[in-house]
C-alpha cells in the first residue's frame, strides 16, 4: 500500500517584498504529496500585497494539484476567517487540522493565538504592516527577518503550548518564522513531538510527513532535521 505523504508549509507571505514565490513553485511542483497543508499567513493581506506573474503561476499550480489541500487561517490572512468550514476550488479552509497517522494523533495550527502583545491589535498591526511593506520596498531591507532574528517574541513557552495540546502526540505550527523541532517522552511514557515549520521569507523551511516519520527540511540546504516516530 502506498504511504500517504503530507507537505506542510506556512508563512509564505505571498505578495510581500521577500516572499520566495519562484522557489515555492519549484518545491510544490517537485514534491509529490497526497495532502498539501498551508499552515497560515499564505497571502499577506495585512500589508499591501503586490502580485506578479510568479504569484499567479504559483496559485495556478496549487489549485491544479490532484491532492487534498488544507488552508489554515493565520493572522496575516485573517480576512479569510469567514471561509472556515467551507471549500473553494477544492481548498478546505480551517482553523486547525487534526488527523491520525501511524497510531499517533496530529494537530496543525498557525500558532498566532499563542502569542501575546500587539499581534492581536488588529488595526494597529494593519497600519504597521503597511508601513513595513513600504519601508521594505523603499529601502530594500527585510524588516521581518531582522525582527525575528533580533527580537524575542512574547510567545507563550513551548511547554505551555504543548500542555494545552496534550490530547495529541504531534503538534505542528508556524507563525514565529523560527524553524525548530523538539521530541521527548512524557510522564505517561508517550513520545511527544513539537515542530515549527519556519517560513518562506527568510528560512525556506517546510515539513514532510511520510513513511511514519516527520522531516523538518530546508529547501536551500541538503541537511535536514530528521525525527523518527518509532
Amino acid at each position: 500500500m502506498k504511504d500517504y505523504t503530507r507537505l506542510v508549509i506556512s508563512d509564505l507571505h505571498l505578495g510581500s517584498a521577500y516572499s520566495k514565490e519562484s522557489r515555492l513553485h519549484s518545491l510544490i511542483q517537485n514534491t509529490k504529496c497526497d495532502e498539501l497543508i498551508l499552515a497560515g499567513d499564505v497571502i499577506d493581506f495585512i500589508k499591501v500585497p503586490t502580485f506578479t506573474k510568479r504569484t499567479v503561476a504559483l496559485l495556478n499550480l496549487i489549485t491544479s494539484l490532484e491532492c487534498r489541500i488544507i488552508y489554515i487561517i493565520g493572522n496575516h490572512d485573517y480576512i479569510l476567517r469567514d471561509f472556515v468550514g467551507t471549500s473553494i476550488d477544492e481548498i478546505e479552509f480551517v482553523e486547525q487540522h487534526n488527523f491520525e497517522y501511524c497510531g499517533r494523533k496530529y494537530r496543525i495550527e498557525h500558532g498566532d493565538k499563542y502569542e501575546e502583545g500587539i499581534v492581536h491589535w488588529r488595526y494597529f498591526m494593519k497600519v504597521f504592516s503597511i508601513f513595513q511593506d513600504w519601508a521594505e520596498r523603499t529601502f530594500n531591507f527585510n524588516m521581518a527577518a531582522f525582527y525575528v532574528r533580533n527580537k524575542k517574541r512574547k510567545l507563550k513557552r513551548i511547554w505551555d503550548i504543548v500542555k494545552w495540546n496534550d490530547d495529541v502526540d504531534v503538534f505542528i505550527m508556524g507563525h514565529t518564522h523560527k524553524p525548530e523541532a523538539l521530541i521527548w517522552v512524557d510522564h505517561n511514557e508517550r513520545i511527544k513531538t513539537y515542530v515549527n515549520t519556519g517560513d518562506w521569507v527568510d528560512h525556506e523551511t517546510y515539513v514532510i510527513i511520510k513513511n511514519g516519520n516527520i522531516r523538518l527540511k530546508n529547501y536551500e540546504k541538503v541537511e535536514d532535521n530528521y525525527i523518527k516516530n518509532e
